[in-house]
């Protein structure tokens, strides 16, 4: 027998109610051999004990047999009607724990169970009410966020335009001290910039809007265009950027490359980042018959055990990592995550704090072309 079904609510009760019906029965056959035991020992001591034994035997095996089946039947039928609602009620607050909030439960009995199923009807509906709320303030807020990002972008863009100009002196010479003050704020200039396309991005994601036009490309080429653009900052900050050999040959991959450079390159930035002076982050492909992996190591903070479980959520950013750098949006990972899974890939990661990071991308070698989509969860519908 499966050990789930053993353990049962059903044959609990199944084999609960069963042993009350033959206990007794078998109880009343010791009374009756020890009340008639000197009646018994003196048929047996008669000729006719054989006669006796087997009319005896064949009606004591015909009421077993009858009160066996009538007590498989009552169990039956007690078990059905105390067991079935509780496994309907436990598979509607399973389809509730997985994300299915559009669960009602028809109830038609009026005893402790059935108040029990409408309690269970309510509580379903208030979450349901919930989750829309929450959805609704979430459209609003991403509305919210790509609004103001959008109207950002003009006056930023002509601030970084000014600075420039400065910079290359199209409006007259300037000091040393004129200069470096105009180079502090082109630099938070372009922190603002990155923090609203980030935000954009997000808000695009959140949406459902963050398009992707897929083509072939080399993995290997494509990974090497991202080393070369992040190089620059890691020269600025004496780090060891290094760009292995792929492992297991060549492969072409649909991509989007644009969306991907965002998302790779994310990851290769917050190592280069978050790691010291004169350490290293190396980038590694490896390549087999189903995937690609593409490894991010660096000898950086690490992250600490208590924010492992939220690093790819939106607007988190680690408890150490703000220590060594202090402006972050906490939207890169998040991104970046919703760009590999668009690819039909996943993105998971191992770190001990003080000693380093691993980020592990896996990208199919056949994709769909396409961002997956889950199908809309279907209500579920059952009676009590």
């Amino acid at each position: 027998m499966n050990p789930k079904m053993r353990h049962s609510l059903f044959f609990r009760f199944f084999f609960t109610l069963l042993a009350l019906g033959i206990f007794p029965m078998a109880v009343a056959s010791l009374l009756f051999a020890m009340t008639y035991q000197s009646r018994i020992r003196a048929v047996f001591e008669s000729d006719d004990a054989i006669a006796f034994i087997e009319t005896v035997s064949i009606q004591f095996i015909l009421i077993f047999l009858f009160v066996f089946i009538i007590a498989t039947f009552a169990a039956i039928m007690i078990t059905r009607h105390i067991a079935r609602p509780l496994s309907v009620l436990t598979e509607a607050v399973r389809r509730i724990g997985a994300g299915n909030s559009k669960v009602h439960i028809g109830v038609s009995r009026k005893d402790e169970i059935g108040v029990l199923g409408n309690f269970f009807n309510e509580m379903a509906e208030r979450i349901q009410e919930a989750k829309d709320r929450q959805e609704e303030i979430s459209k609003l807020k991403s509305e919210f966020i790509s609004i103001a990002a959008h109207q950002l972008r003009t006056p930023l863009s002509i601030q970084k335009w000014v600075y420039q100009g400065i910079v290359d002196g199209d409006f007259g010479r300037i000091t040393k001290s004129q200069r470096e003050a105009v180079e502090k704020g082109s630099i938070a200039n372009e922190s603002m910039i990155r923090l609203v396309h980030n935000l954009l991005d997000a808000a695009r994601i959140e949406e459902g809007k963050f398009g992707f036009k897929f083509e072939e490309a080399d993995i290997s080429v494509f990974i090497k265009k991202i080393i070369d653009e992040k190089t620059v900052l890691a020269k600025a900050k004496n780090i060891t950027l290094v760009f292995g050999d792929a492992v297991g040959g060549e492969a072409i991959l649909n991509i989007d490359p644009d969306r991907l450079f965002i998302a790779v390159g994310n990851i290769i930035e917050n190592a280069i980042r978050y790691t010291a002076s004169g350490g290293t982050v190396s980038v590694r492909l490896d390549v087999n018959d189903e995937l690609v992996s593409i490894k991010v190591s660096d000898t950086g903070i690490g992250i600490t055990k208590d924010d492992q479980s939220r690093m790819f959520t939106r607007f988190y950013r680690g408890s150490n990592v703000m220590h060594v750098e202090t402006e972050g949006t906490g939207l890169g990972l998040f991104i970046s995550k919703n760009i590999i899974t668009a690819h039909g890939g996943e993105i998971s990661f191992h770190s001990e704090e003080g000693k380093g990071t691993t980020f592990i991308i896996k990208l199919p070698l056949k994709s769909s072309l396409k961002s997956p989509t889950n199908p809309p969860a279907e209500p579920f519908v059952a009676a009590l």
